[in-house]
């Protein structure tokens, strides 16, 4: 089964920022509040972040062991949440490298949805997504997932980022850490990539971070597991424009409904 990223049925995790002075038995309903205004449908929080005390944890929401759901940055230990990362994706690079020895570079999958777009009668997308995955390193990959006992999953859209260095793909993966696949900024703007094109997601993680940032100690992280609650207009990104906050407007539009892992929006579902 196929299917474009404008009919992916499942959640992705976003982060939403809440201003510091916010009750902790708040925190959930502010962020829900602030998703439902993004056009977000809230489906639950997420003991997404690693907290950095066993103190204060009534400060915490739905604190677990050593997770919660949100709190004050103060109390979120996001630094170790990007060195796990960091480690995690080199790792994933270090496996990747050997399941695809010996295959050529391959194209990402928007490359092929992009010529299905510019002419989709001489182009039809079951073409564009049977050129995709024809691709011997892709079919390494997707073969290499398909193992019942596999080290870790490789996930396909990652392939542009696979493909530059070790050291990049580790770094992705750090500033992949915090932010979720879409972002509620501090002023309540919503942040998501447009497709799954590496420069913009890129752009993206770049933005996101810097604002990240720029929080105070004070100012609240809360994770929620999200979906589009009705459909809103599209707007896509210069996929040639400058990665800089110019676009930040462009990221606000959502095209892709990515999967709980964040792996398969847009491109092909790996299994059958």
């Amino acid at each position: 089964m196929f299917f474009e990223e404008e009919t992916m049925p499942y959640p992705w995790l976003t982060v939403a920022c809440v201003p510091d002075g916010t009750p902790t038995d708040d925190l959930a309903a502010v962020a829900a509040h602030r998703l439902a205004a993004a056009s977000l449908a809230t489906l639950g929080t997420a003991e997404y972040f690693l907290t950095n005390t066993v103190f204060r944890r009534a400060s915490l929401l739905r604190p677990q062991h050593d997770t919660a759901a949100g709190g004050p940055i103060l109390l979120l230990n996001l630094q170790a949440m990007r060195a796990a990362a960091h480690r995690t994706y080199w790792h994933r690079w270090q496996l990747w490298s050997q399941v695809v020895a010996g295959t050529r570079p391959a194209q990402p999958y928007w490359t092929f949805l992009a010529r299905h777009r510019e002419d989709p009668e001489a182009y039809q997308l079951a073409w564009a997504q049977q050129n995709y995955l024809a691709q011997p390193r892709v079919a390494a990959m997707r073969t290499y997932n398909a193992l019942p006992e596999r080290a870790m999953d490789i996930p396909t859209s990652h392939l542009e980022a696979f493909q530059i260095s070790g050291d990049s793909y580790a770094n992705y993966g750090a500033l992949h850490a915090v932010p979720g696949n879409s972002f509620v900024a501090i002023d309540g703007t919503h942040l998501a990539p447009t497709s799954d094109e590496y420069a913009i997601e890129l752009t993206y993680l770049e933005i996101v971070n810097r604002q990240i940032a720029a929080l105070q100690q004070s100012d609240n992280l809360v994770a929620l597991y999200s979906r589009l609650a009705r459909p809103i207009a599209v707007n896509p990104v210069n996929p040639g424009g400058p990665s800089s906050a110019s676009q930040t407007p462009e990221l606000r539009i959502l095209t892709a409904i990515p999967g709980p892992d964040s792996v398969k929006r847009g491109e092909p579902q790996d299994a059958f």
